[in-house]
Parts: C-alpha cells; structure tokens; sequence
C-alpha cells in the first residue's frame, strides 16, 4: 500500500501548461490553414430574418440571424474576416489558461494562502467578465464585417454574449475571496500563537 499524498497543484499546473501549449499550437495552425487554404467559412449576420432571402451561392447553414457561408477562392479580406470570428474568444481563453498556470506556479513556490495569489485570482476573473464581454462584442462586429464583404452592404448587429466567461470569471473571483479569507484566516491564527 502506497501512502503518497497526491499533489493536485501539480497536476493542474501540468495540465494547464499542457493545454496553453496545444493551444498555442491549434491557433498557429488555425493561421496557417486559413493562410493556404482554398475556401474559409464565414457566419454573416442576416438581420434576424426568418426566411432568408438574397444570400449568396455557398450558404451551408441558415437560421435566423445568421448564415454560415463558404467563401471559395477567398481574398485576404476574407481571410481575416474568418480569424477574426474567433480570434478575440480563443486570445481570452489562452489568456486565462496560461495567467493560470502562472498563479498555480506562484502557489507552488510559496503558499497558496498569500495576499497576493487572491490578488491575481481576483484581477484575472475581472479580466474574464470585462474581456468576455469585449470579445463578444468584437466576434460580433467581425460577423457584420463578414456580411459586408458577402453582400456588399452593412447588416444590422445582433449581439449575442456567452455565459461561460461569467462562469469562469465569477469562479475566479470566488475562487480568489476563499483564498484572500483564508490568508486572514492564517494571520490572525499567526497572532494567537
């Protein structure tokens, strides 16, 4: 019988570093794929119309709203306009996995109960709500680009905001207040004895 203590901050500083590290890899290829290859897919912005109308030849997928439509022989326009439909969710969440990774390291050099690993834990679940939202809102604003090079014309905006980044970044901050209690915790504990 093995009477080893597992070490989770280990584990998860492995695998957050492991996951930075793919993706990194995944955004790079991601770039090159839409650098070399012959069609890229973009999600235009329809309006909110239910049957849609006037859509160009290519459309593989419709609903109201929205279309996905496959661009064949795209122009650099095109291009960009496909990274950036997912670059601003993809950037924040490369973010938060690697500030992670750093604050899980910290943690590991030193205590996790220091006033400024719940400092960091705090800032970054911040920067997930704040940049969740401004991603969002960027990812949308690539949609009406998209429609403008489709159809030649502005589209209206529908903006569409995902729960995750609250999610993660209400956790976060919860995360960083049972932290920034217990430091409390341990100091007023140091003071008695």
């Amino acid at each position: 019988m093995i009477n080893a203590q597992r070490d989770w901050l280990g584990e998860l500083q492995t695998a957050l570093g492991a996951g930075a590290v793919l993706g990194a890899l995944a955004g790079v290829g991601t770039v090159i794929y839409a650098g070399v290859t012959d069609a890229v897919e973009l999600t235009i912005v329809t309006t909110g119309e239910t049957a849609i109308s006037g859509l160009p030849a290519g459309v593989t997928r419709a609903d109201g709203g929205a279309a996905d439509v496959a661009v064949a022989d795209p122009g650099w326009a095109e291009r960009l306009a496909h990274l950036a439909q997912g670059a601003p969710s993809y950037l924040l969440g490369l973010l938060v996995v690697v500030s992670l990774w750093r604050i899980v390291r910290a943690a590991r050099r030193t205590d996790p109960f220091v006033p400024g690993i719940a400092g960091r834990l705090r800032r970054l679940g911040l920067v997930t709500l704040v940049g969740g939202l401004v991603a969002d809102t960027l990812e949308t604003g690539s949609g009406a680009l998209a429609s403008t090079l489709v159809y030649g014309e502005f589209r209206a905006l529908t903006v569409t905001y995902h729960f995750w980044w609250l999610l993660i970044g209400f956790g976060l901050l919860a995360v960083g207040e049972v932290l920034r209690r217990g430091a409390v915790l341990r100091a007023e504990l140091d003071q008695v004895v």
